[in-house]
Formats: C-alpha cells, structure tokens, sequence
C-alpha cells in the first residue's frame, strides 16, 4: 500500500453500549471494495462489552480510542479532530451498515468534484433484528434544492454521510448540542461548501427502542431552532422580530396570518437576492409552495390576489393549476359558496 493510499479515508464510529449491533457494523466496513481506510472506534465509557467486540477484531486498520467515562456523543464525534487520518471522513454509526462499494463510490465524487465537502446517500431501514422494513431513507439528492432546503430541514441521513475532513476540522467539528449535532454541522458546511446527496442506497439505517424519545424529541425541537436562527442571523440584518415557531410549525393549521408568512417570505427573499446566501430559485420555490399551501386554506375570497403577491409570487414557480384553483376558490367565497 503506497503512502498515497494509505488511509485516504477514515471511517468513524462513535460507539456506546453497542455490543448488540456493533459486530455487524465493523464487518460492514471491513467487507468494504476500497481498501485504503482506517476504521475509528471512539467508545463512550460504555458499560457492556463493546470495546472487547472491538479488540476481537485482529485488524491493523482498526484504531480503539476510549473516552474512559461517558462524555456524551458531541464530545465523542469530536475526537475525530485530532484523530482522524483520512482526507475523507466516513460517518457510520454503530448500529448501522454499509454496503460493500460505499467508500468507493463517494470517494469517486469527491475526486471528481473539487468544491464538494458533503455528500450523503439513501439507505433502507432496518428493525432491530437486521429485517428490512418496507421503510426508506430517501433525501434530497439535488445539490442546489438540498442546500436551500437546509434552511428548514435536515436531509442528510447521518450514518451514510462523507466528509472532507478539512471542511469538518474548519467548521470545529460537531457544534456542543445534545441532539441534532449533524444537521448543525451540514447547515454551516453548507454556507460554504457545495453539499449533494447521490441517489443510491449505500447502507442500512437500524430502527430500535433506544433511537429516540420524548426528552430527545423535545431536545430536538429547541435545537432546530436555533440552527434555524444561525442561519437566518447571517441572512437577515435583524432576528429578533421572528417567532421561530412560524418557519417551524406545518403551514397546514397554522396559528399564523397569511400577512405573517408573508411579510416573513418577503425579507428572507429580498435579503437572499442581495446575499446570495441560498440559492435563489430553489429557496424561492420552497418558500413559494408553502405559501400556496397558506393562502390556499386561509385566503377566502382573496385567495387568489394573496398568491399573486409579489416576491413570494414567481411565475416560473407557480402553475395553471394553482392560478385556477386559486381563482375558483376566491370566486365561491365570493359568490357565498363554501367549500
């Protein structure tokens, strides 16, 4: 193995009381067509037997790196910092599979696209025996409609992402958060870095008891927001007139006025055009469909001149159908005809 070779890319596992699924998920990457990696173990302070799966393992290119108590996942995914040796860094959780021509297929993109620091892809879902359930993880695998769409959205499945790992030690790694570390790290990568999903399914993604709950979810909630208000702090000259709960919450039933959605649409789109921070047409085109969806249950009789307002309005974004639908509803509501 030439020294050009050798490690071009780290494949990191952060491990914690991961006994149960941890062997097939290390022999996962060692069935892996590309061979010039380094599998990272960082366990947790894990209390069953997992670092003594790990030492089974008689493989040079296996490194066990041991917090010694548990520290919790940001600080765990961070050892990668100093640690890894690859160029790329290959996310695979501990519970999760990789399909045997993963690394060479994302390391092809990467060496073929030079701006590209993310890249992620679909995976099946499995339960907690290994079944495959009639379940998919599906992203977003346009790169400029991802990026627009990380505004409001994760699309990443975390255990199939690579990374560049200048990009990941630029960023400072995996933001201090009790949940949705990744989704924080892509969204800043984002705003600098070309970020892309490949639609093909590159490994298993495990479903069991302990993926989440209730706390984790409300966790989740509060961390969303404020990686909506990072963003939108480098948008827009001021945040703090912003419910969060507005770009949060589903349009569908919302407690929020159309005049809201838009008065909000209307900056975020100005201020994009001025900074480019998105890209134009896509970020429009979301924001677009939302406020169709809006004024369509919310309009009444003004249905229809609430969707033709611009900037949210765009014509290469709407369709005769909604314009028709549109004029039909603003037409019953004024004719007394209810829906």
């Amino acid at each position: 193995m030439s020294n050009e070779n050798k490690n071009k890319i780290t494949v990191f596992m952060a491990a914690y009381n991961a006994a149960p699924y941890i062997a097939t998920s290390i022999e996962s990457v060692l069935r892996q067509s590309y061979p010039h990696f380094e599998l990272l173990i960082v366990d947790d302070g894990s209390t069953d037997n997992t670092t003594q799966i790990v030492r089974s393992y008689d493989d040079p290119r296996i490194r066990l790196i041991e917090n010694g108590e548990n520290k919790g996942l940001p600080f765990t995914r961070n050892v990668a910092l100093s640690e890894a040796k690859g160029e790329f860094m290959a996310v695979l959780d501990s519970d999760d599979i990789a399909f045997p021509n993963r690394l060479e297929t994302q390391l092809q993109h990467f060496l073929d696209r030079s701006k590209l620091a993310v890249l992620g892809a679909c995976a099946y879902i499995i339960d907690e025996e290994g079944n495959r359930t009639d379940q998919k993880m599906v992203p977003i695998c346009e790169s400029e409609k991802l990026h627009a769409g990380l505004l409001f959205y994760n699309s990443f499945v975390h255990s199939t992402v690579m990374m560049r790992t200048a990009a990941f030690r630029e960023m400072g790694g995996y933001p201090n958060h009790p949940v949705a570390q990744d989704y924080g790290l892509f969204s800043r990568i984002a705003l600098k870095y070309e970020v892309d999903n490949i639609p093909e399914y590159l490994g298993e993604y495990r479903i069991h008891d302990s993926n989440i709950t209730d706390r984790k979810r409300h966790l989740a909630e509060t961390q969303l927001r404020a990686i909506l208000f990072y963003q939108l702090d480098k948008l827009l000259p001021n945040t703090d007139h912003i419910d969060p709960d507005i770009l949060r919450a589903p349009v569908i039933g919302s407690k929020y006025s159309p005049q809201e959605y838009y008065a909000l649409y209307r900056e975020i789109i100005l201020q994009n055009r001025k900074r480019k921070q998105y890209p134009t047409l896509e970020l429009e085109q979301i924001l677009y469909n939302n406020w169709y969806m809006i004024v369509m249950e919310k309009g009444k009789s003004k249905t229809l001149p609430l969707l033709l307002r611009t900037p949210v309005f765009n014509r290469s974004h709407a369709t005769a159908k909604h314009i028709r639908k549109a004029f039909k509803q603003s037409l019953r509501y004024i004719l007394g005809i209810r829906p």
